[in-house]
C-alpha cells in the first residue's frame, strides 16, 4: 500500500486514520502496465477495520489525478464493494504514452493510489472521409468525428445526440461534408468505432453516421468513408399556430353561397344606390300601369331620374352617421375577406413512416376594422377578436376544428394531406356587422342594416325634398306621383332591402366549407430532435359549395411555435 506525506489532515493523505471503520488494499501491484489505446484493471480490497471480514456494498470512488494531457478514461467514478469487499474499474489508455496517478478513495477508509504506465505498441494512421448522404436537402458542417475502442462503443447503441457515460479515445473538427481527418497513433491491437455528427445551417445537429470494426496497419494509413444520415426530426406534440387567410377571389367564385355574399356586400358598399334602385323599381311598377308612357319618359319629363340620385347621395353625405355605415358596409369586404386565426396544432405519434394524424383546433378569430385607425397606427389597431365559450363554440359560428393526416418528407418538410374544414362563412359576417359594427357607430340603437337604415334614413323627409311640391305630374291631366308615395316606397325600400340581405347571409349555414392541404418547414434549435417551431406554413385550398362546386384557389400562411410540456 502506498504511504502518503504522513499528515492525516491532507487530502492526499493516503494513511489511515484513527477515525477510519474500514481499510483498503490495493489488489496486486500499485504500478499497472498497459499499452496505448489498451485497457487495464484498477482493483482494491476493502475490509472492516475491527473484524477483518471483507467490506461489502461499500462504495468506493477513482479519480485520474494531476494534470497531464490526454488522461486515460475511467469506466465509472465510482463503484460499489462485492461480497469478497472487491471495487475495480477499467482504465482505457489514449494515443498517447504516459504515466498517471489513479486515487481511490472511500471516506471512512484510507485511500489507495496507483501508478497507470502506457507504452508504446505498432500504431497506424485512420483517415477518415465524412459524406453527406442528402446534400441536396441540407448542406452539412461543423462535423466533430471522434474515436472509441470497439468494446466500449458499437455503432448499434450510438445517437448523434451523445453517449452518455462515453469517452473516446480522441476526437476531431471537420468544417465540411467532403473533407478528411487522420487520426494517428492508434493501436494496431485494437479495433475501433469511428462516430460523426453534423450540424445543419442553424447549428442544431442535424446529421449523424457511424462505421464499426476498424483497425489499423502499422506504420500506414487506412483510410474509411463516413456517410451521414440525416437524423428525422419528431413532430409530437402541441403548437400554437397563427395564420393569415385571405378568401377575396375565393368568396366571388364560390357558387351561389358566394353569390350571397357577393350581392350583399355590394348593398352594404353602395346604400345609396341600392335604395335608388329599388325605389325606381317600385316607381315604374306603379306608374307603368297607370300612364301610356314608359317609365323612362315619365323620369325624364319629371326630373325625378336625377333628382333621386342627387337627393339620396347628398342625403347619405350630409348625415354623418349614415355615411359611416356606408363607409363600414364598404370596409365589410375586407374585414370578411381577411382573417387572422389563432389555434391549437396537435401531432401525433409517428409511425415506422413517418406519417402521423393531427388535429387543429380554432380558439380565436381576429379579423380587422381599421376604418378609423390613422396610417401610422398600431397593426393591431382595429382589432376584433372572436373567442370561443367554454364549450369551445364560436357563439353562431359552432365548433371550428379539423382532423387530417401528414407526414414529414426530406428530413425538415411538414406536408398536410387535403381535409375539410366547417366555416359559417355568412354568420361570420353578419356577426361582425351587427354585433361589431353597427352597435359601435351606433351607440348600440342598431343591430342590423335595417334597423339602422330605417332609424336614420328619414324617408318622410327624402320624399318632401325629392317632391317639394307634395306631388309630381306629367301633364295636367296625367298621372302624378305623389311625396307620400315616394316616402312609402323609400320605407318599403329600406325594409326589403336590408331585412332580405340580413335574412340571406344568415341562411347560409353550411353552404360554405372549406378543403384544404398544407405544408411548412420544421425548425428544430437545442439539439434534441424535437421541433421547436413551424415557419413558412402554407395552406392552400378552395371554398366548397353544397352544390359541390368549387371556388379559385384560396391561400393561408401560418406559423407555429411548440407548446412544451407545462406551458
Amino acid at each position: 500500500m502506498s504511504a502518503g506525506n504522513g499528515d492525516p489532515q491532507d487530502e492526499n493523505y493516503d494513511g489511515p486514520r484513527a477515525t477510519d471503520r474500514y481499510f483498503m488494499v490495493p489488489a496486486g501491484e500499485s504500478t499497472i502496465w498497459g499499452e496505448v489505446t489498451g485497457e487495464v484493471e484498477v482493483k482494491v480490497f476493502v475490509y472492516d477495520r475491527f473484524s477483518g471480514e471483507p467490506a461489502t456494498g461499500q462504495e468506493v470512488t477513482f479519480e485520474v489525478m494531476g494534470t497531464q494531457a490526454n488522461p486515460p478514461h475511467l469506466q465509472a467514478r465510482a463503484t460499489v464493494t462485492d461480497d469478497a469487499g472487491a471495487a475495480k474499474v477499467r482504465a482505457y489508455f489514449g494515443v498517447d504514452a504516459g504515466s498517471w496517478t489513479v486515487r481511490a478513495d472511500h471516506p471512512y477508509a484510507n485511500a489507495v493510489s496507483f501508478t497507470l504506465e502506457s507504452t508504446p505498441v505498432e500504431t497506424g494512421t485512420l483517415r477518415v472521409r465524412v459524406e453527406n448522404s442528402a446534400p441536396t436537402i441540407m448542406r452539412l458542417g461543423n462535423i466533430d468525428v471522434k474515436v472509441y475502442r470497439e468494446d466500449v462503443l458499437n455503432c448499434d447503441y450510438f445517437s448523434p445526440y451523445g453517449q452518455i457515460g462515453v469517452t473516446p479515445l480522441t476526437e476531431g473538427n471537420v468544417s465540411f461534408a467532403g473533407e478528411s481527418i487522420d487520426f494517428e497513433g492508434l493501436g494496431t491491437r485494437n479495433r475501433y468505432v469511428v462516430t460523426a455528427v453534423a450540424r445543419g445551417e442553424r447549428g442544431q445537429i442535424a446529421a449523424g453516421g457511424c462505421v464499426n470494426a476498424l483497425s489499423v496497419s502499422a506504420d500506414t494509413t487506412s483510410e474509411v468513408e463516413l456517410l451521414l444520415q440525416l437524423v428525422p426530426l419528431n413532430p409530437v406534440g402541441r403548437y400554437d399556430v397563427v395564420s393569415f387567410w385571405d378568401f377575396t377571389e375565393a368568396i366571388a367564385d364560390s357558387g351561389a353561397a358566394g353569390a350571397v355574399i357577393v350581392r350583399v356586400l355590394n348593398v352594404f358598399e353602395n346604400p345609396g344606390q341600392a335604395i335608388y334602385d329599388e325605389i325606381i323599381a317600385l316607381v315604374s311598377n306603379l306608374v307603368g300601369g297607370l300612364i301610356s308612357s314608359a317609365i323612362d319618359t315619365f323620369l325624364d319629363l319629371t326630373n325625378l331620374d336625377q333628382a333621386f340620385q342627387n337627393m339620396i347621395n347628398a342625403f347619405i353625405e350630409d348625415n354623418a352617421v349614415l355615411r359611416q355605415i356606408r363607409d363600414a358596409g364598404r370596409d365589410l369586404r375586407d374585414v370578411v375577406a381577411n382573417l387572422q386565426v389563432h389555434s391549437e396544432l396537435s401531432i401525433g405519434k409517428l409511425d415506422s413512416n413517418y406519417t402521423f394524424s393531427g388535429q387543429d383546433n380554432w380558439i380565436g378569430l381576429t379579423l380587422y376594422w381599421r376604418w378609423d385607425c390613422a396610417d401610422n397606427a398600431p397593426a393591431d389597431c382595429g382589432a376584433i377578436e372572436l373567442v370561443p365559450e367554454a364549450d369551445g363554440q364560436f357563439a353562431e359560428l359552432g365548433l371550428l376544428s379539423s382532423n387530417w393526416t401528414g407526414q414529414v418528407v426530406a428530413y425538415d418538410q411538414l406536408q398536410i394531406n387535403r381535409h375539410p374544414v366547417s366555416l359559417r362563412y355568412g354568420r361570420l359576417i353578419i356577426y361582425v356587422l351587427n354585433d361589431v359594427i353597427l352597435p359601435r357607430l351606433t351607440d348600440g340603437n342598431a343591430t342590423s342594416m335595417s334597423e339602422a337604415f330605417a332609424y336614420w334614413i328619414g324617408c318622410e323627409d327624402l320624399a318632401n325634398s325629392i317632391i317639394p311640391n307634395g306631388q309630381v305630374c306629367v301633364t295636367e291631366d296625367s298621372y302624378c306621383l305623389q311625396a307620400t308615395t315616394v316616402a312609402n316606397f323609400c320605407e318599403s325600400a329600406v325594409s326589403t332591402i336590408f331585412s332580405f340581405a340580413d335574412m340571406m347571409v344568415r341562411g347560409l349555414e353550411f353552404d360554405m366549407g372549406l378543403q384544404l392541404g398544407g405544408s411548412g418547414k420544421l425548425i428544430e434549435e437545442d439539439s434534441d430532435g424535437l421541433v421547436d417551431r413551424i415557419e413558412e406554413g402554407l395552406f392552400d385550398g378552395f371554398v366548397q359549395a353544397s352544390d359541390g362546386g368549387q371556388s379559385s384557389p384560396f391561400t393561408a400562411t401560418f406559423s407555429g411555435v411548440h407548446r412544451h410540456y407545462g406551458e
